[in-house]
C-alpha cells in the first residue's frame, strides 16, 4: 500500500483548502491521506500568502465559471476539437519542455474536488450529439493521474459516463498510477492515455515522471483490465539518432493489442519565447526553428513533415488505430497524409466538432 502522505510530501510543503470545498468527499479523503502535510483553511485563493503562490502549494477549491470547453487550439493550425475538463490544474513533475511553465509556475497546483456537474454536462453533450464520437479529457492543464490516487475523481467520471456509448473519456498521464482504477467494473469507453518519449529523453528531460518502462507496463495492465489506451508522442524531438530511438519506442507498442488502442497523436517540439526563457540551456534548443502564426517556434515545415511521415509509416506496420498530428498546419497535413484530416480515412470522427 502506498504511503500517500510520504510520497506527496516530496512535492508539496503545504495544503490550502477553501471553505467552500471542505465538505466534498474527495477533499475530505485527500486530507486524510495527506495527513503529514500541513493544512490551512482560507476563504479564497486570494487569501494565500504571496510567498506560497507556487507549485510547492496544493490548493483544493471550487472553480469559478465553466470547467468544460473546447481545446483552445493554436492560431493557424488544425485542432482536433477535443473537449477538456479542468480537474487537476498544474503539474509538479518538472519536464524541462513543459508549456505550462509559460503561465502556471506562480500558481499552486490546484484540484477541483467536485465532479458531478461536469459529468452531467458531458452526458448532455453525449445525448445531443448522437452517433458522433465525443472525445474529452482532463489532461489539458495538468496530469490526469498524478494526484488521482488521492482524490479518486477519475473514477467518478468513468462510472458516470460508462453508459454513454459515444463518449471516449481520456485520462492523459506521464505516470504509471493506474492501480486505483483497475477494479472499476463498468469502464465504458474510458481511455488511459500515456505520453511517451524514448528512454534517453524521458530520463533527461521528464523530471519526476514515471520511467518509460513503468508507463508501458501500466498501459499493458490497463488493457488487461478492460481499458482502452492511447499514446501521445508529443513533443517529438529531432535528436541525432531520431530514427533509431523512436523506432525502438514505437516497437514497444507492438505488445499492446491494436484493437485496444483508441488513437495515437504526434506533435513535434514547439515553444514560446516565454518558455524558452524558462527552459534555459538544453541541447534540443540548438536546432533550427521558425516562428509560426500562433507565436510558437517549430522545426522547419519540411523537417516536421519528414518526422511525421517516418513515424506514421512505422506505426502503420503493426497498428491501424487513428493517428493524427496535434496542432499542425494544413500544409503539413497535406505533405504527410496528402489530405486534410476531414478527408483522411479513420479521422472523420476524431476531428468532428461536437455541439456544446
Amino acid at each position: 500500500m502506498i504511503d500517500y502522505s510520504s510520497f506527496y510530501k516530496i512535492f508539496f510543503d503545504r495544503i490550502y483548502i477553501t471553505n467552500d470545498a471542505c465538505d466534498y468527499s474527495a477533499a475530505q479523503r485527500s486530507l486524510k491521506r495527506l495527513n503529514r502535510i500541513p493544512v490551512f483553511r482560507v476563504k479564497a485563493k486570494e487569501d494565500i500568502p504571496r510567498e506560497h503562490l507556487n507549485q510547492r502549494t496544493l490548493l483544493i477549491t471550487l472553480p469559478r465559471g465553466e470547467r468544460l470547453g473546447y481545446c483552445p487550439g493554436s492560431r493557424g493550425h488544425l485542432c482536433c476539437n477535443y473537449l477538456t475538463v479542468d480537474l487537476y490544474v498544474g503539474c509538479p513533475l518538472g519536464c524541462t519542455y513543459c508549456i505550462m511553465k509559460s503561465y502556471l509556475n506562480f500558481s499552486p497546483i490546484t484540484v477541483y474536488p467536485y465532479a458531478s456537474s461536469s459529468i452531467e454536462r458531458i452526458r448532455e453533450i453525449s445525448f445531443s450529439n448522437p452517433g458522433r464520437m465525443v472525445r474529452i479529457g482532463t489532461g489539458e492543464v495538468g496530469d490526469s493521474l498524478f494526484l488521482d490516487p488521492v482524490f479518486e475523481l477519475s473514477e467518478e467520471f468513468i462510472r458516470g459516463l460508462a453508459d454513454c456509448e459515444n463518449v471516449f473519456f481520456e485520462l492523459k498521464t506521464k505516470t504509471h498510477f493506474v492501480d486505483h482504477l483497475l477494479g472499476i467494473h463498468k469502464k465504458g469507453n474510458a481511455v488511459i492515455g500515456f505520453s511517451l518519449s524514448p528512454d534517453k529523453i524521458a530520463e533527461r528531460e521528464e523530471g519526476d515522471a514515471s520511467s518509460l518502462k513503468n508507463r508501458l507496463e501500466a498501459a499493458a495492465k490497463a488493457v488487461e483490465n478492460g481499458f482502452l489506451v492511447s499514446f501521445h508522442f508529443d513533443p517529438v524531438f529531432l535528436t541525432d539518432d531520431f530514427k533509431g530511438c523512436y523506432s525502438t519506442l514505437v516497437d514497444e507498442l507492438k505488445l499492446i493489442p491494436e484493437e485496444r488502442i483508441a488513437w495515437i497523436s504526434l506533435g513535434t517540439f514547439r515553444y514560446t519565447a516565454q518558455l524558452k526563457d524558462k527552459i534555459g540551456c538544453r541541447d534540443y534548443l540548438f536546432e533550427e526553428f521558425v516562428l509560426c502564426k500562433d507565436g510558437k517556434y517549430r522545426y522547419l515545415q519540411r523537417i516536421r513533415a519528414e518526422v511525421y511521415r517516418f513515424l506514421v509509416e512505422k506505426i502503420r506496420t503493426f497498428c491501424s488505430a487513428p493517428v493524427y498530428m496535434c496542432m499542425e498546419s494544413a500544409a503539413v497535413w497535406k505533405k504527410v497524409f496528402g489530405a486534410l484530416p476531414s478527408e483522411v480515412s479513420g479521422l472523420e470522427g476524431v476531428f468532428h466538432k461536437v455541439t456544446l
